[in-house]
């Protein structure tokens, strides 16, 4: 049967993320499908200009376009989009104006053209439904998934990445960028008031210099750590530690937990409904409420195992596969075609 899946592939030229892992993770499950994507790593602007201009007339006539990545052509209506939240509309002050004004008028827009919106979430869908002001019945959750090469590393590979980011101490882990939504300060501070000699905090993934001189002794940080130490820092770890603001999913948090580390999270609608009672519980707007969480890591051996295998057990529920295949079923049912897929 003649492939007619196009996928938009602007994310594929940037480094991996959340949204770029789900983008890549999906697509590949689509074996049938063609990727379109730009030669080189477009600026934002060019980028928007790719996408627009460039990567419709590359669409194919019997082809549906599926773009993961929360942005699409506004020309192109046979069109299945993914928007993984709606932080833009409820706290556009965490992003350059430009950008927020950009994506809320690309997102109105789209959102009265394509054939259906993917999101990852309950929580996300009712604030895009709200924002967007669109039919129920148009926009879908289909959570991500999460699996190799995720999953509890051996005591040699641990060994190793520790080695490779002198890691001497027990650790506490946060993965991610250094932007408003993730709450990096309240970690910080918590971590300062719990004033650990036993433990480090280790940050991966943020950009520049997170520490005052009072912590440096007891915490490591990094610009970006490689795909393949990952899952070695996730198993390594004393506690993941997720303390954002906001969030649509929290795939960060799921790969830590497939990967066998005890969760840390931030009490928020999203996080409730991912990861129901199988992590310790914080305020992100109290940061001595995630300094005692981590105590209580430290401090109860218990504890720590029973949320390590709470967590692969919860962990274990979520599948690329099956994320794909509903996908698929998505673009199949919008499209009206049937996609054959060799995977």
């Amino acid at each position: 049967m003649k492939n007619n899946i196009a996928i938009n592939g602007r994310c594929f030229t940037r480094r991996i993320t959340g949204v770029e892992r789900y983008s890549h993770e999906i697509s590949r499950r689509l074996s049938s499908a063609r990727i379109i994507q730009p030669k080189n790593n477009p600026g934002q602007i060019s980028g928007n200009l790719w996408e627009q201009l460039v990567l419709p007339i590359q669409i194919r006539q019997n082809e549906i376009l599926f773009s993961p990545a929360n942005a699409g052509p506004w020309i192109v209506h046979n069109q299945v989009i993914t928007i993984h939240d709606a932080s833009v509309f409820d706290h556009p002050e965490w992003f350059k104006p430009s950008f927020a004004a950009w994506t809320r008028l690309s997102w109105k827009i789209l959102s009265k053209r394509v054939k259906a919106i993917i999101t990852v979430s309950n929580f996300s869908r009712e604030r895009l439904i709200h924002h967007l002001q669109i039919p129920e019945n148009r926009i879908h959750v289909i959570p991500n998934g999460v699996g190799k090469p995720f999953e509890p590393q051996s005591q040699t590979e641990i060994d190793a990445v520790k080695t490779k980011y002198n890691l001497n101490k027990p650790y506490f882990l946060f993965v991610g960028t250094n932007e408003p939504r993730k709450n990096l300060a309240a970690l910080i501070q918590a971590w300062e008031s719990l004033n650990s000699k036993t433990h480090i905090l280790f940050i991966a993934g943020a950009k520049g210099k997170v520490f005052g001189s009072s912590t440096e002794s007891h915490a490591a940080s990094v610009t970006y750590i490689s795909d393949e130490d990952l899952p070695a820092l996730y198993s390594g770890a004393a506690a993941f530690v997720m303390p954002s603001f906001y969030e649509g999913f929290g795939l960060t948090a799921l790969e830590a937990m497939a990967c066998g580390a005890p969760v840390i999270a931030s009490d928020i609608s999203a996080f409730r409904e991912l990861f129901k009672d199988k992590v310790l519980f914080a305020n992100p707007h109290k940061s001595n409420e995630f300094a005692n969480a981590m105590q209580r890591v430290i401090e109860d051996k218990t504890l720590a195992r029973v949320l390590c295998e709470q967590g692969l057990i919860h962990a274990a529920g979520f599948s690329w596969d099956e994320s794909a295949q509903k996908t698929k079923e998505i673009i199949c049912k919008t499209g009206h075609s049937q996609i054959e897929d060799h995977s």
